[in-house]
């Protein structure tokens, strides 16, 4: 009995370390890499056009960037995220194909930050017509609730009938006013994560911008992630001259402890 026993702890242990979380990070493995406050930096130049990148951190659909370009050509230089791109590759350095489309290799390109606050402000709009849908819905069950209270009370013949229907509707009222309750709870919830969403590709990721000369630009940049990856190559074009830079960097699954 004590040695089934002991076996299945051991099992029940196995499990729960084949089940310990993971996370992806980038290091870099390619440029100038340097040790700057406990991180990993690398720097590219090429055309007057400086490069700087290190790894931030890992969201549900992205690797991060810290990005920071600056400009030290003879005019003005347009910084849009959408000039980043990479090919991931495998751990045989063959790139990895394209999950909807085999015959071809994967590319992915930077996260615009413009179309997600377009699309985290349309969302936050819904979210307050999803509230007032609700609402409306509501009233509508309540002015039901009433008709049927109004209706009972004139037609119960009895105590116990009297008695019945007082319940049943006092719950009804009830449970309309704490769906109400609740829904206004969700909605400002949601409406609130939108909004602090919104603010940080704002305020935090690397958007379009004109750099003028002797000036630099940073921000974060989102990288779709694809968890096949062993490393991959980032690649920035600035769209007016002829500059291509490239900064390898590999991708690592470590689990926490």
């Amino acid at each position: 009995m004590k040695t089934s026993v002991y076996i299945l702890v051991f099992f029940s242990l196995l499990s729960l370390i084949g089940c310990a979380p993971s996370y992806y990070q980038l290091r870099p493995a390619s440029g100038d890499v340097a040790w700057i406050d406990g991180r990993e930096v690398t720097r590219t130049e090429q055309n007057g056009v400086v490069l700087v990148a290190s790894y931030e951190f890992e969201d549900p659909s992205h690797l991060v960037l810290d990005v920071e370009i600056k400009n030290r050509t003879s005019a003005p230089l347009l910084v849009d995220p959408v000039d980043f791109s990479y090919y991931p590759f495998d751990t045989k350095s063959d790139t990895l194909r394209n999950k909807h489309n085999p015959l071809y290799a994967s590319i992915y390109r930077a996260t615009d930050p413009e179309k997600k606050i377009e699309q985290t402000t349309l969302d936050i709009k819904r979210q307050k017509q999803r509230l007032v849908a609700s609402s409306v819905f509501n009233g509508l069950l309540l002015i039901a609730t009433i008709a049927s209270d109004v209706h009972s009370s004139r037609n119960d013949r009895s105590w116990q009938q009297r008695a019945n229907n007082r319940y049943m509707h006092d719950q009804a009222y009830n449970i309309i006013i704490q769906k109400q309750i609740a829904d206004v709870h969700l909605q400002k919830a949601r409406a609130q994560q939108l909004k602090h969403e919104r603010a940080n590709w704002q305020e935090m990721a690397l958007r379009k911008t004109t750099l003028p000369v002797g000036e630099s630009v940073r921000g974060l940049l989102f990288l779709p992630k694809d968890t096949r990856t062993s490393y991959l190559w980032l690649h920035y074009a600035t769209p007016t001259d002829s500059t291509r830079m490239e900064l390898k960097f590999v991708q690592e699954k470590i689990k926490a402890n």
